[in-house]
């Protein structure tokens, strides 16, 4: 190949002014050398820093779903009910009571004193999401293949940066986009996102129900997180009635709107809970 920056030959006098101008000119070409486009190759387009957001629920196809949110862009990822788990519990700081396949490879790095530097999702090929973890162990860089949703579940674990590549990014949404197509089984009240609950849902978040309306997401800040509802919860009954689907509890909480407060009773960790709480509108 054809070196881009040849060698110049400029005669240097031995001193005064013509020599410093001599060396300045000099100085001038060889940094010009380095601004020069090498022949073949194309400056790489910056990969967006991606905030993981949160795990919901495709109401359509009762399918986790792994949003990520960068660059104006929000990107959902379809993934296992396993990796959905994983990377709810990593969310929300919960471990699981013994190390899950996960938390297994956060340890074995820890022990082979290799750390991880970034996960990058780098392209969709036909409709599979491709990701890399690069690793630092001493001197060396590794880069692993992975599948997106276990490169997330130990990027949260060990405080690892997550990236989008821009051609990854343009099969996202826009941030004002709904996420996910709207089912007659999901419903949103009082900040809240919740779903039918089915065989497997109910498999997802470990509980021995059968029916009842699942709380797939509790937005922060708003009127059900203050009440103290969680994600996970299922809600079984409105002041007395049975709930066993999103449209029966609506109805419920509905027909007391104009009422103080109203009793809701769901089921959390296998266990009973009571929450009173006032009309929907508030």
């Amino acid at each position: 190949m054809e070196d881009p920056c040849p060698e110049l030959s400029i005669p240097v006098p031995r001193r005064g002014f013509p020599a410093a101008l001599t060396s300045a000119l000099r100085g001038v070409l060889f940094g010009t050398c380095f601004l020069l486009p090498l022949p073949g190759i194309a400056a790489p387009q910056q990969a967006v820093r991606m905030e993981v957001k949160r795990v919901v629920l495709d109401p359509v196809n009762q399918t986790p779903v792994v949003l990520l949110a960068g660059g104006g862009q929000l990107l959902p990822i379809w993934i296992g009910p396993a990796e959905a788990a994983s990377i709810s519990r990593a969310i929300e700081g919960q471990p699981f009571v013994r190390p899950n396949t996960h938390d297994l490879i956060r340890n074995l790095l820890e022990s082979l004193d290799a750390r991880p530097e970034r996960v990058t999702i780098t392209e969709l090929r036909g409709t599979t999401y491709i990701a890399v973890m690069t690793l630092r162990k001493g001197r060396r860089r590794i880069r692993i293949d992975s599948r997106p949703s276990d490169a997330i579940a130990v990027a949260l674990r060990t405080g690892t940066p997550i990236y989008a590549t821009p051609q990854v990014l343009e099969q996202g949404l826009r941030l004002d986009a709904p996420a996910l197509p709207q089912g007659k089984s999901a419903a949103r009240i009082m900040g809240m996102h919740m779903q039918d609950l089915t065989p497997e849902l109910a498999g997802l978040f470990g509980t021995q129900l059968r029916a009842g309306t699942l709380v797939a997401h509790v937005e922060r800040g708003s009127l059900a997180a203050r009440l103290g509802f969680r994600r996970g919860d299922v809600i079984t009954g409105v002041d007395g009635r049975t709930v066993r689907n999103t449209r029966e509890l609506k109805t419920l909480l509905h027909a007391g709107a104009q009422g103080p407060r109203q009793t809701v009773r769901l089921e959390r960790n296998g266990g009973p809970v009571t929450i009173v709480t006032g009309p929907p509108s508030q």
